[in-house]
């Protein structure tokens, strides 16, 4: 009797264990159909799907580029062709070298004087001389003693020796070349008594504070740039420093070849610790208010389209959109194709069919997910 009930106690034991795994099974198979697409599928199930509603937020984005920095301006020092006798400048003094820092004013080189003086002082009597025959002939104008041409022609004669003067002047000036700009000279090869010709180049002056940064700027994002944008500039040069400066100019014209846009940024450089021809990278910064956005992941990319899964009527509809930046947060916007509140499928629109049955109650589905993992 004893080995019976231990018999029949055995037999309960394992059939209450083979109706355990079954039930499990079920509620496994049941939680497959809930949050597995294939198996929903096979089983005519409502496809499970995760979704978000589209909002309308503030994006914030960053566009990088390549850039390097240039002179804000550059002035070249040149003497100009000479109006005198004299066809040579004889360098007396240079007060700076290359790579001095120069403000305007400053006196660069000088010449000397003596000769451009001299024509000055000859010319001064040329006009007076050109002056007094024009009165004489004026006077004689007047008692019909000369032709109007005759007058005319010392007009002409007083108007050629002031234009002569006023050169003669303008070289006897020269002979001080100050820099017109606050910069650092690139350039200054003249030493004493050294004879220069009139058109001859003596110095280049670069502006470096503020210095300006060119940046290679994306084609596809032209729609983001605006004039006075921050942006955040890293140079080669100083790779441990991060630099503050804002859009000043933008190209109106796009490289066909490489598909940029030149944009011209500046930075304060006070002590012109930056120079010129120092490659580096940009990032533009900008915010755009109430814009759509989604995530990234819901946008799917078919022939060079773009197209989201909505649900409608708890139905997938896919839908072409046109987007716009995506943001460092995994978040893109939505320029047209989606309105406000709408719901996009951010999880199972891979496996979806437009018009395919969906179960948005993903918060349901997975929590029985994780239930039925549990047990």
């Amino acid at each position: 009797m004893a080995t019976f009930i231990r018999w029949a106690s055995g037999l309960l034991l394992l059939g209450g264990a083979v109706a355990a795994v079954g039930a499990w099974q079920l509620r496994a198979r049941d939680a497959m159909i809930a949050w597995d697409p294939d198996q929903a599928r096979s089983h005519n199930q409502p496809i499970p799907v995760r979704t978000v509603k589209v909002e309308e937020r503030s994006i914030n984005e960053t566009i990088g580029g390549t850039a390097v920095t240039m002179p804000a301006q550059t002035a070249t020092i040149s003497i100009p062709a000479s109006s005198s006798a004299v066809s040579d400048w004889e360098v007396k003094e240079v007060g700076f070298h290359a790579g001095s820092p120069v403000k305007p004013g400053d006196v660069l080189v000088s010449f000397e004087p003596a000769l451009f003086e001299q024509t000055v002082k000859q010319r001064t009597a040329f006009v007076g001389q050109a002056q007094s025959e024009h009165a004489a002939l004026y006077k004689l104008y007047q008692q019909k003693a000369a032709s109007g041409m005759q007058v005319k022609q010392a007009e002409v004669a007083v108007e050629t020796a002031e234009l002569e003067l006023a050169l003669a002047q303008r070289d006897l000036q020269m002979c001080q070349l100050s820099s017109p700009i606050n910069g650092v000279i690139d350039q200054l090869d003249v030493v004493p008594q050294m004879r220069v010709g009139g058109g001859a180049v003596l110095a280049t002056i670069h502006q470096l504070d503020p210095i300006y940064v060119q940046m290679d700027y994306p084609m596809e994002r032209i729609d983001s740039l605006k004039l006075g944008q921050a942006a955040e500039v890293v140079l080669d040069a100083f790779a441990q420093e991060t630099f503050t400066g804002k859009v000043i100019r933008i190209a109106p014209v796009v490289s066909t070849k490489t598909r940029v846009l030149p944009v011209m940024l500046e930075i304060p450089n006070p002590d012109n610790r930056i120079r010129a021809g120092i490659s580096g990278f940009v990032r533009v910064k900008s915010e755009k208010t109430g814009a759509k956005s989604i995530p990234s992941v819901a946008v799917i990319k078919k022939q060079e389209k773009a197209m989201v899964v909505c649900v409608e009527d708890n139905r997938a509809k896919i839908r072409e959109v046109q987007t716009g930046a995506e943001t460092n947060a995994g978040e893109i916007e939505i320029l047209s194709g989606l309105t406000g509140g709408e719901e996009v499928i951010i999880f199972g629109h891979d496996a979806i069919e437009d018009n395919d049955p969906v179960n948005v109650k993903w918060r349901e589905w997975t929590r029985r997910e994780t239930v039925a993992a549990i047990q």
